[in-house]
Formats: C-alpha cells, sequence, structure tokens
C-alpha cells in the first residue's frame, strides 16, 4: 500500500501541546540515529500521559515513566494513512531533519584540516607540542568560539607573531603593531595573545616558570625576547658579577665591581643589552635580603664573591638575570629567611635553576640557633608561623624549624653569611 503524507490530520494527531516532548525525543532520535526500539518520557504529567495513551489506544498508566515502542507509533501512523512511515511524519511537522553524526564527522574534519594546515611548520619550529596539546585541550576551539574558519585566522596570527620570536628587546605593544597590525592584540586576555603565550611556556625558555608569581606574564615575554611595559621597574640587585663583554651593561656593571659598589639591573637592560657574563664554572651567591648586599659591600666591597639579591620572591628581572648566568655556566648557591616564604622561595630557585643551598639546610640553621643568642628566647617577631614547607632539598630542615618553632631572618646570620662571601671571592 502506498501511503501520502496528510499534513492537516497529522498535525491535528501530534501537534498537540500534550505531545510535544514526545516529537522532541522522535526528532533527536532521528537526528541522532539512535536504533533502540522504544523511547522513555520520564516524570509525564497527566495530560501527556492521556495523550500518549489516546495516541496509542491503551490505559493511561500510573508509572513514573511512559514507555513507547516505536513499532507501535509506526502502526498508528500507517493504519491512519497519515505517512509512509514515522521518520516523514515527522520530518513533515517538524521540517528537514539533520543528520547529527554526519555533520560531526564534517566538523571533525574541518578541524584536523586546522591543525593540519600548520603541523609541519609547528614540528620545524620545536612547537609541535604546543599544537597537540591546543587539539587535545580544546582551547583554541574555546577562543574561536567553535567556529574552523576562526581557528585557522588565530593560530596563522599566532604563527606569524612566533616566527618574530625570540625579539631584540622590543615592546610588547610594537610587536603587536608590526605583525598584527594591532598594537593591543597581544595584551593580556586577548586570543592571539593566549595562544603565543601557550607556546613560549612549552619552550625551554621558560619551562618552568611560576604560573602563580606576580610578574610571570613579563618574565614569559621577557624569555623570548620581548618588553612588556618598558621592564623598567622590574629590577635586580648585584654585586661583584664578572662580565667580559664591552657593551654598556659591560661596563657599568664592570665598573660598578671594581668600586665594590652595588647595582640595579632593569630587565630591559638584561634583554636590549644582555652583558656577557663571565661566569663559567663560577660560584654566585643569591641572598633573600638587600641587607645582605649593603653589608658584603660595606664589609668587603670589591673583595666579595659575586653576589645576587632576590629582594623577596624573585621578579622577572632576577629570574631572567639568573636563567642568562645558568647558561653561561655559573654555578648558584641560595641563602634566605628561615622562616617559611622563605623555604617557598628557596624551593623555586634550587628546582628551576638548579641551586644549591648556601649554608640553608638543617645544620646551618641549627648552628644559627645555637650561636645566635638573639634567638633565645623565642619573641614575637621571631616565632615561626604560617602553613609549613617542605624543604625539597632537605626535610630534615623543615623538621628541625616545625620543631624550634623559631625564624631566623638573614640579617641575624650575617656573620655567617660574610665570612663565606670573603672565603669565595675570586
Amino acid at each position: 500500500m502506498t501511503y501520502k503524507v496528510d499534513p492537516a490530520r497529522l498535525k491535528s494527531t501530534f501537534g498537540k501541546p500534550e505531545l510535544a516532548r514526545l516529537m522532541d525525543r522522535l526528532q533527536t532520535r532521528f537526528e541522532r540515529g539512535i536504533d533502540s526500539p522504544t523511547l522513555t518520557l520520564p516524570n509525564p504529567e497527566l495530560a501527556e500521559r492521556k495523550a500518549v495513551a489516546s495516541l496509542l489506544g491503551r490505559p493511561p498508566g500510573s508509572g513514573n515513566s511512559i514507555r513507547i515502542a516505536i513499532a507501535n507509533l509506526e502502526e498508528v501512523i500507517q493504519r491512519a494513512g497519515l505517512a509512509p512511515d514515522l521518520r516523514t511524519a515527522v520530518e513533515s511537522l517538524r521540517g528537514p531533519l539533520r543528520d547529527l553524526a554526519n555533520e560531526r564527522a564534517a566538523t571533525q574534519q574541518r578541524w584536523q584540516m586546522v591543525f593540519d594546515a600548520i603541523a609541519a611548520e609547528a614540528k620545524q619550529r620545536g612547537i609541535e607540542s604546543w599544537l597537540d596539546r591546543l587539539r587535545k585541550e580544546g582551547l583554541l576551539k574555546r577562543l574561536a568560539k567553535g567556529d574552523p574558519g576562526k581557528a585557522t585566522t588565530l593560530l596563522h596570527q599566532a604563527l606569524t607573531v612566533i616566527r618574530q620570536l625570540p625579539g631584540q628587546g622590543q615592546t610588547l605593544s610594537t610587536l603587536a603593531a608590526n605583525t598584527l597590525g594591532d598594537a593591543h592584540a597581544l595584551d593580556s586576555g586577548r586570543p592571539v595573545a593566549t595562544l603565543v603565550k601557550r607556546a613560549l611556556e612549552q619552550t625551554a625558555l621558560s619551562e618552568s616558570l611560576n604560573k602563580e608569581q606576580e610578574e610571570s606574564e613579563r618574565e614569559l615575554w621577557a624569555g623570548a625576547g620581548i618588553l612588556v611595559g618598558g621592564a623598567i621597574t622590574s629590577t635586580a640587585l648585584v654585586l661583584n658579577l664578572p662580565v667580559s663583554g664591552s657593551s654598556f651593561s659591560d661596563n657599568i656593571i664592570h665598573q660598578a665591581g671594581q668600586q665594590g659598589e652595588p647595582l640595579w639591573l632593569t630587565l630591559r637592560q638584561l634583554v636590549r643589552d644582555p652583558p656577557q657574563w663571565q661566569v663559567e664554572g663560577c660560584t654566585i651567591h643569591i641572598c633573600e635580603n638587600p641587607a645582605v648586599v649593603a653589608a658584603a659591600a660595606d664589609s668587603l666591597g670589591g673583595s666579595c664573591a659575586p653576589l645576587i639579591c632576590t629582594y623577596g620572591q624573585p621578579r622577572a628581572a632576577v629570574n631572567h638575570l639568573l636563567s642568562q648566568l645558568q647558561e653561561a655556566g655559573a654555578k648558584l648557591l641560595y641563602h634566605g629567611d628561615f622562616d617559611w616564604p622563605g623555604i617557598t622561595i628557596a624551593n623555586g630557585i634550587m628546582h628551576r635553576f638548579d641551586a644549591r643551598p648556601w649554608h640553608f639546610d638543617e645544620m646551618a640553621y641549627k648552628v644559627s640557633l645555637r650561636e645566635n643568642p638573639l634567638a633565645h628566647p623565642v619573641t614575637a617577631t621571631m616565632e615561626l608561623k604560617g602553613r609549613p614547607i617542605s624543604a625539597e632539598w632537605d626535610p630534615g630542615l623543615t623538621q628541625a624549624m616545625k620543631e624550634k618553632k623559631i625564624a631566623i631572618p638573614e640579617e641575624r646570620v650575617l656573620d655567617i653569611l660574610l665570612k663565606s662571601l670573603q672565603e669565595h671571592s675570586q
């Protein structure tokens, strides 16, 4: 028997509000290619229950759901001469049905083409892991709001920027203007900036970057030779660092060292005019507090071993300087305050720059307590407070500090540090 579609009767039979949810489920079933012999309507209202029962010619029932056999619906439609089959009936009422499986396959193919288009260049530039993570984590899709065309544009814009890296100390806004035609295109939060920074994070220049650090973004760009905001306010305090070049930076560092005077180096200077460090096999001491540098300059002057101050949690300039010195072959030693923030700073520096402790272990802590009369009795200012942090290089130090509950700032052990700096003078 040949069935024709009867739109008017179909609408009067299936177009009732009480059957809207049933039609929604049927449309979803056909569009998704579901072939289950039944469908279920959970938690039906009484009107919905009665409408379905009337359609199928059965009692309304009283359960928590309505279970409907697809074959029964097909039979109702054909027996009434409403349409040749259930799918045709749904399509007549709801319009053309989508093939979601094919749509998904086509979309996946488009996205595959987005990544494949730059795969060769990403591999050539050593950033294939960046591309792979963009694919797996869905970041590019989110930035492009699910649009493969927009994603292609963003990727090519990111590559345009990456091709210009490392820079030679130009500002971030200049890089953005020259590559993308918009001085703000690489501002924090912009899609291309996010993609480029992800690439930088996965390079050797910044693989150990502390993402919680206040100046992490400035440091990240500096590692690629790009300055954020001029990079003048981010500084590093140094004393007697050896150099061998003749640039402006080399000259002022050398002159300050001849006089045994501390010197502030800006991130801008370290990026735009990097010194030629003469530190192969040289030991560089690192302290946390500027008072140590001042005391070393006053007491030892030009005979003090090379010294750098982090001034608390290292900022971009300090980290960039330490990276330069490490790459130049320096051996780094670190000392900080015997308190939990000091341990946190030390963990970061020792992990990232392969530094070793400088009178900053369990034995040194106990010696400092024994030889420092100011540490007894414990005053409010010397009481060790806060959440304990494990000293990754010496768990015994953490245990000793937890037992003694005494904080020892660097200023209380100046004699030990100055004697060490004198002994290691080159």
